[in-house]
């Protein structure tokens, strides 16, 4: 399983659409996250500066896999009005991990 984590960047004054946009995702598109091997995508926003992190089987794979599915392709146009590409026409910048926890005991259990 692979942790990773981008940032993308959206035109200001579109905040409250970006949003709203993303309270009604395409249930096609949940489906192709499901298929291509992601367990886990949350977005974060602070400001017009966004972070994404996924959980996923395959990372490079399961790019891949959405570039060609129809309900990505539909989003990506749908959200291509939003967000800000970089100089080489890309969305997404990738983050490197810097530090990473996890347990799997309940450090506040007092037994």
């Amino acid at each position: 399983m692979e942790r990773r984590a981008f940032r993308l960047r959206i035109l200001p004054g579109t905040e409250t659409d970006y949003e709203a946009r993303h309270q009604a995702v395409y249930e096609d598109l949940l489906r192709a996250f499901q298929e291509v091997g992601i367990k886990t995508y949350s977005i974060f926003r602070d400001g017009t500066t966004l972070f994404a992190y996924m959980e996923v089987d395959g990372f490079e794979s399961a790019m891949r896999k959405l570039d060609e599915h129809p309900a990505n392709t539909r989003w990506q146009e749908f959200m291509s009005d939003i967000l800000i590409r970089d100089e080489h026409g890309q969305t997404m910048q990738l983050l490197p991990e810097v530090f990473h926890f996890q347990s799997d005991v309940d450090v506040y259990d007092e037994n």
